[in-house]
Formats: C-alpha cells, sequence, structure tokens
C-alpha cells in the first residue's frame, strides 16, 4: 500500500483538478442544461446525443464521479496508513464531504432552477474539495520533510492573520463565481480602469464587477503582508511557509492580471479558464499555509 500511496496522492489531486477546470468550462460555454433537467441521466438517455453542450456537461459529471472514487479510496488509504493521525483524518472528510455537497448542488441546480448566489456556491463547495484533496496529498508527499522543514512555532498573530487572509480569499472567489453567474464579467468593458474610470458608478453589473476587482485588489495587499513577515521571519527555520508565501504572492499577482485578460479579450474561452486555474491554486496555497501555521517543531528538531 505504501508504494501506490504517493502516485495515488497525485492522481486524486489532477483530478480533482480536471473537475474544477471542467465545472468553470460549463459555466462559460453555457452547458450546465446540456442535458436538460435529468439527472443522473442526460436528456432521459445514459448515452447523451452528440451536441456540444451535452457532451459538456456529460464529461463533468463522469470525471467527477472518477474523481470521487479516486479520493474515495485515496482517502481510506491515507487514513490506514496514519492511523490515529488527527490531520490526516479530517482533511480525508473534509474533502469527502464537500465532493457529496459540491455533487449534491450540482445535481440540484440541473433538477431544479438556482438562483445566481446559489450557483455562486457551487464553485466555492467544488474549491473546498479541491482544498482538501491537494493539503492531503501534499501531507503524504512532504511526510518526510517536516522535521527539516517545521523548526520552529509560528506566533499567534501570523497564524490568525494567514487564517483571515484565507476567510477573506474565499469571499473573493465566492464574489467571483457570482460575477458570472450574473452575467457581470463584462461590467466594466476596460481594465485596469473600470468604464473608463478609476471608480465607476457603482450599480447593476458594473458594481458588482468593481466589487470584485476592489476585493482582489485588498486580497494582493493581504497576501504581500504575508509574504513581507515570511521572508523576515520564516527564511531559516520554516521553509515550507517562507517558499508557500513567495508562491502565494506570485499566484496573487497572476491572478489580477489574469483577470483583466478575461476583461481585455472579451471572455475567450482560454483566459477564462487560466483565470479559474490560477485562483484554485492559490486558494490552496493558502490554505496549506493555514495549516501549516498550526504546526510545531519536534523536540528533536527545537534549536536553543
Amino acid at each position: 500500500m505504501e508504494k501506490w500511496l504517493k502516485p495515488l496522492a497525485v492522481v486524486a489531486t489532477l483530478v480533482m483538478l480536471g473537475v474544477m477546470i471542467g465545472g468553470s468550462l460549463v459555466t462559460k460555454t453555457e452547458s450546465a442544461l446540456g442535458c436538460g433537467n435529468d439527472w443522473p441521466l442526460c436528456n432521459g438517455r445514459w448515452v447523451p446525443e452528440y451536441t456540444l453542450e451535452s457532451l459538456i456537461e456529460y464529461m463533468h459529471r463522469f470525471v467527477t464521479g472518477i474523481a470521487g472514487i479516486v479520493v474515495g479510496v485515496f482517502s481510506v488509504m491515507a487514513w490506514r496508513r496514519y492511523r490515529g493521525n488527527r490531520e490526516v483524518r479530517n482533511l480525508a472528510i473534509f474533502g469527502l464531504f464537500f465532493i457529496v455537497v459540491e455533487s449534491i448542488l450540482g445535481a440540484s441546480a440541473v433538477i431544479w432552477p438556482q438562483s445566481s448566489g446559489v450557483l455562486a456556491l457551487h464553485f466555492g463547495f467544488s474549491l473546498l474539495a479541491f482544498t482538501g484533496v491537494f493539503l492531503l496529498s501534499l501531507f503524504v508527499l512532504q511526510r518526510d520533510k517536516r522535521e527539516k522543514w517545521v523548526q520552529m512555532p509560528v506566533s499567534k498573530g501570523f497564524r490568525n492573520y494567514i487564517w483571515g487572509v484565507a476567510a477573506y480569499a474565499y469571499g473573493v472567489v465566492y464574489l467571483g463565481a457570482y460575477v458570472r453567474h450574473t452575467g457581470s464579467s463584462m461590467g466594466c468593458s476596460d481594465w485596469p480602469l473600470c468604464q473608463g474610470r478609476l471608480i465607476p458608478e457603482l450599480a447593476g453589473q458594473t458594481g458588482i464587477h468593481f466589487a470584485h476587482r476592489a476585493a482582489a485588489a485588498l486580497l494582493f495587499v493581504l497576501v504581500l503582508g504575508a509574504m513581507i513577515y515570511a521572508v523576515r521571519h520564516f527564511k531559516e527555520k520554516r521553509r515550507d511557509l517562507y517558499g508557500a508565501s513567495i508562491l502565494a504572492f506570485v499566484l496573487t499577482a497572476v491572478q489580477i492580471l489574469s483577470g483583466g485578460l478575461v476583461v481585455l479579450f472579451r471572455l475567450h474561452l482560454y483566459a477564462t479558464l487560466f483565470h479559474s486555474l490560477v485562483i484554485t491554486c492559490l486558494f490552496a496555497v493558502i490554505c496549506y499555509m493555514c495549516v501549516q501555521s498550526l504546526k510545531q517543531p519536534h523536540k528533536s528538531t527545537v534549536r536553543h
């Protein structure tokens, strides 16, 4: 079982990333009802008709089902390998729980019409499911490096700060999904200005879009603050947080620029999918910092 666990961790993470991108593709191509209001069937059939929308929706369902099986097997194997480890148990339950929740919400969105606010939750729950699997995978892959990387505890202030940043980042993600589901992606038709102004009239789709931009700008400042602190305090004895903080900052900058590309390229498919990919990775990295901030060094690694 040991030799299969690490490869399975990589596969589980990649499959879940595929679920995230597939969900964004469904939204972007407006294929959510490509199978009508049927679930788990597609327009009353197990094998759908050959239309682009039905194929996209049905493939997303198929990949989600495969992901559930792979993640289930991986979670059980990790739980058994690290029996008694609270972190493994909590991450396994967390990931599986939100896979089930996002699947149920996705099915209900097909069967019963949902508001834009509820539809935006679907991406948020999918993101939490991916993050749980991602963190469990990193635990398995980095288990042997803990003593080397975790050589000092983290202050309560930084720990509370990074958890607050994670909560705020989730709000930014939800707001971004709300922008898409309300059709507000072009509420600001230019970038970096909005309707030719630094601060536009905050009404309708323009107001929704601008709120997301402002929230993303604040996230940039918050992540920058975390990176500055980590570079100053963690470079030698907390390489995990040091490296993750730099990666989070880079991803935040790329995320903002990719948002600009979505507008400048008029919602081009690749630009939109790249935007979703980057925010998925960014949120996962921030959550990794949250989990690592809780870890204490082993007594044998503490240097007086």
